[in-house]
């Protein structure tokens, strides 16, 4: 009687356990279907942002370039003698993104243009049957921006046509090409090698794909119709100009491959209808939940080993004693306790990530909008004010190129640090003579120091070595620690500059005897965007990124630095610099 009644006993422990891990299974399955329905959302959503970016950058940068020619265009001064040579000569520096730029006379005659190489001057327009887009400009008075096309080279370019007068008088035209290679290696990122993009104009005509041998301005939704399910929905939101996500599927003889997501934005250059799309594999979200199924597969298996942990116990229970459930109840306590405090260190570590990106933010967005609120305001000045005199508006103009140098100094900073943290960072290193480079980085601070009257001691060591270092980078190297104290010194202070000459390095200091840091501060001091004041009111400017690029450009090249501080006595950065070995020969 007693073995029947344990074996129907075991049977229904059996038939329990069972049900448990079905439904824990159960909702496995359901938790790993929503956990990658909401990933993939996000990382459409990641790459949409991505892909606006590229395309606004693209946008921006195609439209200022041309507006480096317009602005030249529109002096109503007459043809120069050299025909605008020095001017296209210094947009070409300028832009730094032109293939070539080139004047042509009302006659169609290239007569000017630089890199002069790639100019074919005397060449006629007309002799040459390429006049359409040049009397195009002439009767339109507007800019005229071309498809991309093939150079003689081989590689394509768009062509960008800007007409000349002098007052209402034809004078010729501006030409500027922009070769296709220098925007893809300036926003199109080639690391992830399963996502590509494609270029399409609004009548959904290819004009550039990273994949596939497709021919030229022939439709996209054509030539890949056989190849795959959907794009051509998401080809035809691009040509009405939208901004969006999307999925299609790839096939293979009609036999699905893969999907893959797609994300897309606009861009409008002048006359120019441009769509930018990123696919990549929907594989990739996999890759990214990898880490998430693993954990839910952990609780998963540590959950059925609990209640098959914990059926077992209460069967041992029901023949043994019960001081073993109290036991076992004391661990699990202790368990949970333990957990709990991971996820309340979790939580923590989280908040803090949370308050390091809003902190980033807002000085980032405050030292951006500074400088756009200061030209903002010096340029509707400017255009309300057409009578003003010459000495105001090369005021209001050294107030916008102030704060564009500005602009570009914060960019610049950003640059740096993603190429610091990604090990891109190049260095041309070669023998630097350290007082030369000195003088150029007190010249570059000159009138910081006069303007609160500072002065700095340079202590050199006679037959002092030269260094084997990148010059442009130790120039920025000291130009960051002199501007860092200048900013944390009072007026009428001094800095020294010490260099000392050790076995086989320069060793070189920076010292002030301003406001100084306290432990906790100087621990974090070489940390990405750490500010001692972080607050958008605070005295005084900057990213937080300075010390962390020099940290960077230092231990690059194999040296190392350091910081010593006190509060209201001044703060000292040493770092090193190799010698220039002298070469032995045999």
């Amino acid at each position: 009687m007693w073995n029947r009644k344990s074996r129907w006993n075991l049977i229904l422990f059996a038939v329990v356990v069972l049900l448990l891990i079905s439904s824990i299974f159960f909702l496995w399955m359901k938790t790993n279907m929503e956990v990658r329905s909401v990933v993939e959302e996000q990382y459409q959503n990641q790459q949409l942002l991505l892909t606006r970016q590229i395309a606004s950058s693209i946008e921006r940068s195609l439209n200022e370039r041309v507006l480096l020619l317009e602005v030249i265009a529109k002096k109503d001064t007459g043809v120069p003698p050299d025909n605008y040579l020095s001017d296209l000569k210094s947009v070409y520096d300028v832009a730094g993104m032109f293939y070539v730029v080139e004047y042509v006379s009302e006659e169609g005659t290239i007569v000017s243009g630089y890199p002069e190489d790639n100019v074919p001057i005397g060449l006629n327009l007309y002799d040459s049957k390429q006049y359409r887009a040049f009397e195009m400009v002439r009767d339109t008075g507007e800019v005229y921006v071309t498809d991309p096309l093939k150079l003689m080279e081989g590689n394509y370019g768009s062509f960008i046509w800007i007409p000349v007068y002098e007052g209402d008088e034809f004078r010729g035209a501006f030409i500027a090409i922009i070769q296709e290679s220098d925007l893809k290696s300036r926003y199109v990122s080639e690391s992830n090698s399963s996502s590509y993009a494609y270029l399409i104009d609004d009548k959904g005509r290819l004009l550039y794909a990273d994949q596939g041998d497709y021919p030229r301005r022939a439709s996209y939704a054509e030539v890949t119709a056989s190849t795959s399910s959907g794009l051509s929905d998401i080809i035809e939101e691009q040509s009405k100009g939208g901004d969006g996500t999307g999925k299609y599927l790839v096939l293979d003889n009609g036999t699905m491959v893969e999907e893959r997501l797609v994300s897309y934005s606009p861009i409008e250059w002048y006359n120019q209808k441009w769509s930018l799309a990123i696919t990549s594999p929907s594989s990739d979200v996999d890759r990214l939940i990898v880490s998430v199924y693993l954990k839910l597969f952990i609780v998963a298996v540590v959950s059925v080993l609990f209640i098959v942990f914990v059926s077992s116990f209460l069967v041992l229970i029901l023949f043994n004693w019960s001081k073993s459930l109290e036991k076992e109840v004391d661990e699990k306590t202790q368990e949970l306790k333990e957990s709990n405090e991971s996820l309340r260190a979790a939580n923590r570590k989280l908040k803090e990530l949370d308050r390091l990106k809003t902190e980033f933010l807002s000085i980032v967005s405050h030292e951006l909008k500074t400088p756009l609120t200061a030209m903002k305001t010096s340029s509707e000045f400017l255009l309300e004010n057409d009578g003003c005199g010459l000495q105001l508006k090369e005021k209001m103009l050294d107030i916008i190129i102030r704060n564009i140098d500005r602009q570009s100094r914060m960019v610049d900073d950003l640059l740096d640090i993603s190429r610091i943290e990604s090990d891109r960072m190049k260095f041309h290193r070669e023998p630097v003579e350290i007082e030369n480079t000195i003088k150029v980085s007190l010249e570059v601070l000159a009138s910081s120091l006069k303007k609160k009257d500072m002065t700095v001691q340079v202590n050199l060591p006679d037959g002092l070595p030269l260094v084997n270092t990148d010059k442009d980078k130790l120039v920025q190297v000291f130009v960051n620690l002199l501007n860092n104290a200048v900013k944390f010194s009072n007026e009428g202070d001094m800095i020294t500059i010490d260099v000392v000459e050790k076995d086989d390095h320069v060793e070189i200091s920076v010292i002030d005897n301003g406001i100084g840091m306290g432990p906790e501060e100087l621990e974090r001091i070489f940390d990405k965007f750490y500010q001692i004041d972080s607050t958008s009111t605070r005295k005084v400017g900057g990213s937080g990124l300075g010390l962390s690029i020099v940290k960077g450009i230092i231990e690059g090249q194999g040296g190392t630095i350091t910081a010593t501080s006190e509060p209201d006595k001044g703060s000292r950065f040493t770092f090193t610099l190799d010698k220039q070995q002298d070469e032995v020969s045999e």
